[in-house]
């Protein structure tokens, strides 16, 4: 079946830590591992889906060994192992990404993938063609903290160093390069995905309440996804993989801030909220 739901980013937004606590809601089923990154990239090879070092292909591999591992000992079961082994080898097309999701009464299954906001408007075709009532979650930051988040993720896995160790000039040439600034361009996403959906089935959630509100957030998730808005466990209100505290240049900033402001005033024009004022202001301040 094609999932019921898809929390579609954005990134460094707040899906990891959507993925853990829908993990432990009952009556819904996530694949176990987070962005299968099905939607947004072209099907692997098979020495590919074996041998790259994509992240993606890397965890799937790695949970197919843990599966044959509980197999073997007898913790784990027949159907979690091939799970894992046709997540992780067979090949992917729409029949694969449809058999990964079970169909039992009751139960609700959705992916969490961040890349997919940045899908073209025809595969969002697509996914509305295979599903037309999935509902779909993107999670929203302040554009410039968000792109900042982003960019020092991407040199601490690169190289495992924090981002105020490498020269400015490398960041910058990130700062530049299209696919990054393609995570950026919310209103461009949003309109695609609102073209293919009603805005009934588009839930927008703002980084912001995580540390603030999570429990309420959750709930209003939930809410959204049409299950009961009592969380069965306790929210953290804390983010997962959090970077390590890097202080922002102030030049990197404003050179962000030049970058995004257009998509701050864009954004407070369609949400007009009180999280949305604050990136609006952090963009007037740091281009002033």
């Amino acid at each position: 079946m094609f999932p019921d739901f898809l929390c579609i980013g954005a990134q460094k937004a707040g899906t990891t830590w959507l993925h853990h606590n829908l993990s432990e809601q009952p009556g819904i089923w996530l694949p176990p591992v987070k962005e299968i990154h099905f939607l947004d990239h072209a099907p692997p090879s098979m020495m590919k889906r074996a041998l790259t070092k994509q992240s993606h292909h890397v965890l799937a591999r790695a949970n197919a060994k843990t599966a044959a591992a509980e197999l073997i000992s007898g913790r784990g079961s027949l159907d979690a192992f091939r799970l894992a082994w046709r997540l992780a080898f067979a090949k992917r097309d729409w029949d694969w990404y449809s058999s990964l999701f079970p169909s039992r009464p009751g139960l609700m299954c959705g992916e969490i993938c961040p890349g997919y906001a940045r899908l073209s408007l025809d595969v969002i075709q697509s996914i509305a063609q295979r599903n037309p009532r999935a509902k779909i979650i993107y999670l929203l930051r302040d554009p410039i903290d968000r792109a900042w988040s982003s960019v020092a993720m991407h040199f601490r896995k690169r190289n495992d160093q924090t981002i105020n160790e490498v020269e400015r000039d490398q960041i910058l040439k990130r700062i530049d390069q299209s696919k990054f600034q393609s995570h950026c361009r919310y209103e461009q996403s949003i309109a695609n995905w609102l073209a293919c959906f009603p805005p009934d089935q588009v839930y927008f959630g703002f980084f912001e309440r995580i540390e603030a509100e999570p429990m309420e957030y959750l709930a209003d998730i939930l809410t959204f996804l049409g299950l009961p808005a009592k969380p069965a466990a306790s929210a953290p209100g804390k983010r997962i993989n959090a970077g390590r505290g890097e202080v922002i240049d102030p030049i990197i900033e404003r050179r962000l801030g030049t970058l995004l402001r257009d998509e701050a005033v864009r954004a407070h024009d369609r949400f007009g909220n009180a999280h949305t004022a604050k990136w609006l202001a952090h963009a007037q301040a740091v281009t002033a």
